[in-house]
């Protein structure tokens, strides 16, 4: 089987090159394509991903392709990964939505509706083309907002599709692994959306690793900093982390505000000096160290994430890698994520050993929602696809209602990207619960979402 990988010039490329070396085998995946706008980005990263995939399996062989049809041409899996706009837009949406005194975080609120409008067209563009070139390619979102990305797709008549998010599955892996078992060993339930799910049991047989888990003080604060113990004790599961967003909103925004980058404006900085560092080394042909400074950026980025969130501060920053040895150990242990789950979803659906997983997928019926409605759930997933659990799934009361509003905004701003409507924009943005009046989504809509353009051949089972 074909792999393709569109967007491959993502910063992600070498631990995705690493769980596909893991996985290639029972997978059934011959050969790798990658395609990027910025095909300097891939140049950039390959050496890195072959190095570290050397040391995780057996690599197929990779082709970088110089255009979208040649990548999808006749692949068996189709892994979106772009991001239009790159880290610019990222920056430049986060600080708008800072200076108009609303979140600034490039996947939810307003900062993710900007990024939404520039992801969907191009996912519905790749995803028909997929489908166009080899009929019966499944479409992998790791496109973010990787949930409203996915429904926009089905809305599309893009049916094959499901998207991944490994957020909403981290806390069931610790409680997992506190008890002594893998994830795949466990019965887990997840339900909610993407960027907006909570983890409601953890179980194997009779007994419940979650409760166990909520009187361990010291687990709950090293698995989610940023909530007190006592307040997941009493929700009774534990929520993904981007609802402090909806939980902490004032006092997020207040420390967003401190901080004197936002984290788009760093990730840019980022991004620009380590693809300028690993071009020059790949030019020059010193894999090595191209490895040490991927290595260092990693785990740069991985102690920075969400810091200005956390009720304590993080212990000791890991010093200066130093070695190639050390920096290829330091790579393996960061293998996973989006990369894992999707390479996960490969190995049920065609190594035939059936698993539950939680995944982006149609289902909402089972939370209150209508079954058209991409929701991110646990799902049974194995040679015959993907299927959401039936639930019903049951949240507090208050998430719930948190759930229903959020999808009523994911289906107006879908629409409008669909139609290019700033009227439809403008309620949608007044919809979200992070924005505070219609003054302030007009504001948005303007300042966010200018130029954007319908996207044509819509579907009869698009959205209405």
């Amino acid at each position: 089987m074909k792999l393709a990988l569109v967007g491959a010039g993502s910063s992600r490329l070498p631990l995705m090159l690493a769980s596909v070396a893991r996985t290639a085998r029972e997978a059934s995946i011959a050969e790798i394509a990658l395609y990027d706008v910025r095909p300097e980005r891939i140049g950039a990263l390959l050496p890195v991903g072959k190095a570290l995939a050397a040391g995780c399996g057996v690599l197929p062989p990779v082709r970088v392709c110089e255009s979208p049809d040649e990548v999808l041409e006749g692949a068996g899996v189709a892994i979106l990964t772009a991001r239009p706009g790159f880290e610019v837009a990222r920056a430049r949406d986060e600080r708008t939505c800072l200076d108009l005194g609303v979140v600034g975080q490039e996947t939810t609120g307003p900062a993710g509706f900007a990024f939404a409008a520039r992801s969907i067209p191009v996912a519905v563009g790749y995803g028909r083309l997929a489908l166009a070139r080899s009929p019966g390619c499944l479409v992998v979102v790791f496109m973010n907002p990787a949930g409203m990305v996915t429904q926009a797709l089905h809305w599309a008549g893009i049916g094959n599709v499901v998207g991944v998010c490994d957020s909403a599955s981290v806390a069931a892996e610790a409680v997992a692994r506190r008890a002594g078992f893998a994830l795949p060993e466990v019965d887990l339930a997840v339900a909610g959306l993407n960027h907006l799910s909570w983890t409601l049991g953890v179980r194997v047989g009779d007994r419940d690793l979650l409760r166990e888990a909520m009187d361990d003080d010291g687990f709950l604060r090293e698995v989610v900093p940023w909530f007190p113990p006592e307040f997941v004790r009493h929700r009774g599961c534990i929520p993904n982390e981007y609802l402090l967003y909806y939980y902490r909103t004032n006092d997020v925004l207040a420390a967003m505000r401190r901080e004197p980058l936002t984290r788009g404006e760093v990730i840019e900085r980022e991004h620009a000096a380590l693809f300028r560092c690993l071009g020059d080394l790949a030019a020059r042909g010193e894999t090595g160290e191209a490895v040490v400074r991927y290595a260092e950026y990693l785990t740069r980025r991985n102690d920075t994430y969400l810091g200005y969130a956390r009720l304590e501060a993080p212990g000791g920053a890991r010093g200066p890698v130093s070695s190639v040895p050390e920096a290829l150990a330091v790579l393996r242990a960061s293998v996973g994520g989006y990369a894992e789950v999707a390479m996960e979803v490969l190995r049920a659906m065609r190594g035939g050993r059936a698993r539950r997983m939680v995944l982006n997928a149609p289902g909402g019926d089972a939370l209150g929602l209508g079954a058209d409605d991409v929701v991110e759930v646990t799902c049974d997933v194995g040679p015959g696809g993907v299927r959401p659990l039936a639930g019903p799934w049951r949240l507090a009361p208050d998430d719930a209602r948190l759930v229903t509003r959020v999808k009523d905004y994911e289906r107006l701003a879908i629409r409008a990207i669909f139609e290019g409507s700033p009227a439809l924009a403008e309620d949608a943005l007044a919809a979200h619960p992070l924005v505070p009046s219609r003054d302030v989504a007009r504001s948005l809509a303007k300042a966010l979402l200018a130029g954007v353009s319908p996207i044509g051949g819509q579907s009869s089972n698009g959205p209405s």
